[in-house]
């Protein structure tokens, strides 16, 4: 058997609030194009949600307090 290269993409953690609602959204829909129309359409709504709140955030940043 010859040697075989298993690639991963390297996780990093978000930046931001938004940003991970943003990564959140790219799952759900990578994880809909493998399910049947129906099933995928609760996913993709979810996804929506999930820009949505990451719109949200970006236009209402919280504000930071210093210690």
């Amino acid at each position: 058997m010859g040697e075989v290269a298993i690639l991963f993409q390297q996780t990093r953690k978000p930046v931001s609030v938004a940003e991970a609602w943003l990564a959140r959204a790219a799952r759900m829909r990578g994880i809909a194009m493998t399910l049947a129309v129906q099933d995928a359409q609760v996913l993709k709504a979810y996804a929506a949600e999930c820009e949505a709140e990451a719109q949200r955030v970006m236009a209402n940043p919280a504000l930071r307090i210093a210690a």
